[in-house]
This record gives structure tokens, C-alpha cells and sequence, in this order.
């Protein structure tokens, strides 16, 4: 396993573990060094085809496969100082693991971030072993008095964009990973927009595995909108940019604001949703989001008229990290 290292001006230093999901960690990275922290980067598994094939067909052995990663994390940075253990979401960690990183680096804090929740991902047995943990999920918040709550962020590519005059493609555009729930609540949705004068582009990203079952069982899925290929950041930034809003379909084993939304916001952009926790946030404005009902959406022709001119204040990638590392 190759250690992605980062050499930076000053002595403090990070071991981070996170999902590979889009670039998204990356981003991290480079913000992370922009503060002047080194950072060891690995990721949560081990995202090799055999991974897959034991995730998928002999899921009995997926804990030990596990254990086995991160006894080679263990290896790779023994003695090395850490000053902060820094986790995405963690329900793949042990925590032998973490004993065996304190007892390495009896001085260095942990820190747990989660951008899923414990009802789609469990994590909570973890909880007791780091110093601080933070999610995204205003429901484990209430559930788990330990847990801190910080939104998610917006990147640099969102905020460059906020002040261009951008002509509007699309009224609506949709960008998802496949749910069945959230793929029917769409095709309700089109269907809605049929009988108006909008327009929608939508995009949604199944794995090649996903695909397969789901035709098996015998889904009816419209291959126009799915695609077994992750969209292009700068396809989705672009495509963003000429809409007018954002649709988003919440999974309904999370009640934080997904990372759609805070990016739709941040580009100042109107935001539809499902997800009603939306209005527990300081910067709801009727103006410029809406909550609509899967099943019978309703978009009144004022809401997409009218402008809005109280722009939320959001947390940028950079107050995101300052946020998290406040300890």
C-alpha cells in the first residue's frame, strides 16, 4: 500500500481515512495543506476488485479483509508521529485499530466525521473511542449526545462561480446515486413537469453491480438518465451553473442536507427537496427553497419566478475544516 504523503511547513501531522468519493477527498488534502498540516492518506478499503468480489459474494469475510487493511495502515506509518487521527464516516474501522494507532501515538487526538448516517451505516460502537465526532445527520445529533453537528461544505469551483452570469439551460436538473425510492420519486416528478413549460436534466449513477440486480429483479429503469459512470465534475459544476434549481430526492435513512444542496445553495441556485429537516436551518427562505411531497409534487409558478436576494451564509471547505479541528 502506497502512503500519499504531503510535505508541509509545519510539524503537526495527520493520518486521514476517508471514502474515494469523487474528489472530494482530495479536495481535502489541499485545503489540509494549505493550513500547514502533512497529511498520510488512506483510504477507508481497499478499492481493488477484490474487495468487490468479497462485498458482493462472500460478505462473511469482509470483517477480517478489513482487519487485514488496517493492520497495513499500521505498518505504514509505525514510528511515525501523528498528531490527529482524522476518519470520514468509519464504520469500517475497529477499533483495534484505534487502540493500536494510540498506543503508536499516545498524544495525537482523533477525530470522527460523519457525511452518512448511522441508520445507513453504523458507527455508533466507535463513538466512545474518539475524541470528537461530528456528523452532517441532525437525527444522530439528537440520538447520540457526544455527536456534534456541522453541515457539510462547499469547494472553491462552487464559490468561483457564484458571481458569473450564466445563461439557464435547464430549470431543473437532478444528480444522484440510484436509490429505488428516489429513482420513483423522479419519474413522479418528470412526469409532473410534463404538464408544464420546465425543463429538467437528470442524472443518475449506478454501479455496474446495482444495475444487474436490480434489472434481474426486474425494474424498469430509463437508460437515458442512468448511467453506470460518475459525472464529470466539471460536467456537473457546468450543468449547475445553467440551472435554475436544483432537485433533491433525500434518502430516507438520512436527514442531513446532502452535499447536493449546500452546492446548489452556495452557487446561489433555488434548491426542491424532500428533506423537511431543511427548515431548521438558519438560512431557510422561502424564496429560494421548497419543499415538495414525493409522491404529489407541486412547484408553484411564483416560487421559480420569484428571485431571492438573502443568499445563505455556508461553510466553505476551509471554515468546514477549521470547524471540525476546533479541539
Amino acid at each position: 500500500m502506497d502512503i500519499k504523503t504531503i510535505n508541509l511547513k509545519n510539524d503537526k501531522s495527520i493520518l486521514f481515512i476517508s471514502p474515494i468519493f469523487y474528489n472530494y477527498h482530495l479536495l481535502i488534502i489541499e485545503h489540509l495543506k494549505k493550513m500547514g498540516f502533512t497529511v498520510f492518506f488512506f483510504p477507508e478499503r481497499d478499492y481493488s476488485i477484490l474487495f468487490k468480489v468479497i462485498n458482493n459474494y462472500c460478505n462473511h469475510r469482509l470483517k477480517d479483509y478489513q482487519v487485514f487493511h488496517y493492520n497495513k495502515i499500521l505498518k505504514s506509518i509505525k514510528g511515525m508521529k501523528i498528531d490527529y487521527l482524522f476518519v470520514i464516516r468509519g464504520f469500517m474501522i475497529n477499533k483495534n485499530f484505534i487502540s493500536e494507532f494510540k498506543k503508536m501515538n499516545p498524544f495525537s487526538k482523533t477525530i470522527m466525521y460523519q457525511w452518512d448516517s448511522n441508520r445507513t451505516n453504523k458507527f455508533v460502537h466507535i463513538i466512545d473511542i474518539f475524541d470528537k465526532v461530528c456528523t452532517f445527520d441532525y437525527e444522530d445529533c439528537n440520538n447520540f449526545k457526544r455527536i456534534q453537528y456541522i453541515p457539510l461544505f462547499f469547494t472553491d469551483d462552487i464559490a468561483s462561480m457564484q458571481e458569473q452570469n450564466t445563461d439557464t439551460q435547464y430549470d431543473f436538473f437532478f444528480m444522484g446515486s440510484y436509490i429505488p425510492e428516489r429513482y420513483k420519486a423522479l419519474m413522479i416528478f418528470q412526469q409532473y413537469l410534463r404538464n408544464k413549460k420546465y425543463t429538467m436534466k437528470s442524472y443518475i449513477y449506478i454501479p455496474v453491480s446495482s444495475l444487474i440486480k436490480e434489472i434481474i429483479r426486474g425494474a424498469k429503469i430509463d437508460k437515458k438518465i442512468i448511467s453506470t459512470k460518475h459525472m464529470q465534475r466539471e460536467t456537473y459544476i457546468s450543468t449547475l451553473s445553467k440551472s435554475k434549481a436544483i432537485v433533491d430526492v433525500s434518502d430516507v435513512n438520512q436527514s442531513g442536507l446532502a452535499m447536493r444542496v449546500i452546492e446548489a445553495l452556495a452557487m446561489r441556485k433555488k434548491v426542491i427537496t424532500t428533506n423537511k429537516n431543511i427548515i431548521k436551518e438558519p438560512f431557510y427562505n422561502r424564496s429560494q427553497i421548497l419543499i415538495f411531497d414525493p409522491e404529489n409534487p407541486t412547484i408553484p409558478d411564483t416560487f421559480m419566478e420569484e428571485k431571492s436576494s438573502n443568499y445563505p451564509v455556508l461553510l466553505s471547505i476551509d471554515n468546514w475544516i477549521t470547524k471540525i479541528f476546533e479541539i
